[in-house]
């Protein structure tokens, strides 16, 4: 008997060519990389609280976040108090 199990799901084309693409740049499987794909996002279920876990759908389809990565980008010069707390005398 096989350990092996056929699945089916449904996703969009937007995810599929992405999915061809990094198999193909990686050269990897797909069927690898659904099932390590599935078994971290079970994982991170699992050991992390739900409002830990943001869909990436809404990370990649959201304005503010590429306006998170541009801040991340440019970040702004560290502040007096900053620099103390890192040199440790802000406490």
């Amino acid at each position: 008997m096989s350990d092996q199990s056929q699945i089916s799901a449904t996703v969009s084309a937007a995810t599929k060519e992405r999915l061809d693409r990094f198999t193909e740049r990686h050269g990897l499987k797909k069927n690898y990389v659904v099932e390590q794909a599935l078994i971290y996002f079970m994982e991170a279920r699992r050991e992390l609280p739900d409002e830990a876990l943001v869909p990436a759908r809404i990370l990649l389809e959201n304005k503010s976040f590429d306006r998170l990565v541009e801040a991340l980008a440019r970040p702004a010069a560290p502040t007096k108090g900053l620099r103390e707390l890192m040199r440790g005398r802000g406490r």
